[in-house]
């Protein structure tokens, strides 16, 4: 096993905006890294090894597998504020994980997908048109990137329309804030609500997600409750990245923006290079080695936690030419931007959607569009998880 020169500490409250450089360092001098504060983890920076352990079954989530003390010894650090709604495929192993994703496919399958394709662009060019009526200066993250997802997931699920602004606060205040004891409140709260929208499709079943999977006699009601939280948590942080950081990637490479302009059809691997390059998850959840693990010339214990990190891994030059290069026509692009095997992120389509219409129209709407500070000083998400700007202020210019 190497070491790095310098120590990385993935428990720090803040990292570099570009971490690239580290994870470049890792890849060279300890690909597969280990970390100890209290529990071992071990950090996974080559595309083959975050590749392997993502679809290895001797690798997972579900503590219930490990022998009870290595899982009463996990549980003991574990202080997570949100743990009354982890009962969900995002946290679980087959079977459970195939049973609740059998269930939530059908909603997110080419014709769902379809049909909110017309839905995502009529919201995108509502909210740009709020942008531009609110004058030059406008913050992407909270004018387009925040609300637009809030506004399909709800849909999707079968929220009112009218209670986003509720959604929207409670998704900001249980991703975005540190605070362990707002995220707790939140988080209760957001419970009620659905439990109380569960009893309305109950009484009154409709033709949405939720109206379908309150009738199924294959799910609990805590794997419900768990589900619901985890589409709308899910799939607006998720997305919310993605827009800006596709945003700010093709205002700091102009040559690539006046490419995509020339280009309009180039906005599909526009996309897939935005997730390759500098994507909205920077590592997968810790997993939990099931079984003894041998990933490169390291041998894992059966109990460790193992974190792949999709950043790293997407920069691999094993795997990808002039991995610092980006290059909106790149191809092949195999980035493993949404995840991989089982886990592969189910909202993918729709995450891409949502990011093509949201960049797409901006970039045809906006020919004078540039960044109204400097990208050194913008502010990211603090943590490795997440990886996304806070906020993203832009200077419209001229429209169309």
């Amino acid at each position: 096993m190497t070491t790095l020169e310098q120590s990385f500490d993935p428990a720090s409250p803040e990292h570099p905006p570009d971490p690239h450089p580290l994870f470049h360092r890792m890849r060279e001098q300890a690909p597969v890294y280990r970390h100890e504060n209290g529990r071992v983890s071990w950090y996974l920076t080559r595309y083959a090894d975050v590749q392997r352990a993502l679809r290895d079954p001797d690798i997972g989530r579900q503590l219930e597998r490990l022998p009870d003390e290595l899982a009463a010894f996990h549980r003991r650090w574990d202080h997570d504020p949100l743990a009354m709604v982890r009962r969900n495929m995002f946290n679980l192993d087959p079977p459970d994980h195939t049973r609740l994703r059998r269930l939530m496919a059908p909603a997110f399958g080419p014709r769902t997908v379809t049909t909110l394709e017309r839905c995502i662009h009529q919201e995108v060019d509502e909210l740009v048109d709020g942008m531009a009526a609110a004058g030059d200066g406008v913050d992407l993250i909270e004018a387009l990137a925040l609300p637009l997802p809030i506004l399909i997931v709800a849909d999707l699920v079968g929220f009112p329309i009218d209670d986003r602004d509720r959604l929207r606060k409670w998704s900001d205040d249980m991703l975005r804030s540190r605070n362990a004891a707002l995220v707790r409140r939140s988080g209760l709260a957001f419970v009620a609500y659905i439990n109380e929208k569960l009893d309305e499709r109950r009484a009154h079943p409709g033709e949405d997600l939720l109206s379908q999977l309150v009738q199924s006699t294959e799910i609990s009601h805590a794997e419900l409750v768990s589900s619901v939280f985890q589409l709308l948590l899910a799939g607006d942080e998720t997305t919310v990245n993605l827009i800006g950081n596709g945003v700010l990637e093709l205002l700091r490479h102009p040559d690539q923006l006046e490419r995509l302009r020339a280009r309009p059809g180039l906005i599909d691997s526009a996309v897939e290079e935005v997730l390759r390059f500098n994507g909205p998850v920077g590592h997968s959840r810790p997993l939990f080695a099931m079984a003894d693990v041998e990933i490169g010339d390291c041998m894992i214990p059966r109990g460790d936690i193992v974190v792949p990190v999709l950043l790293a891994a997407n920069r691999d030059p094993a795997v990808f030419p002039r991995p610092d290069v980006f290059d909106i026509g790149r191809t092949p692009n195999r980035h493993l931007g949404f995840g991989h095997g089982i886990h592969f992120c189910l909202g993918a389509a729709l995450a891409r959607l949502q990011a093509r219409a949201a960049i797409g129209t901006l970039v045809r709407r906006f020919p004078g569009l540039a960044m109204a500070v400097d990208p050194a000083d913008l502010e990211w998400t603090p943590d490795l998880f997440l990886h996304g700007v806070r906020r993203l202020p832009l200077l419209l210019g001229k429209r169309k």
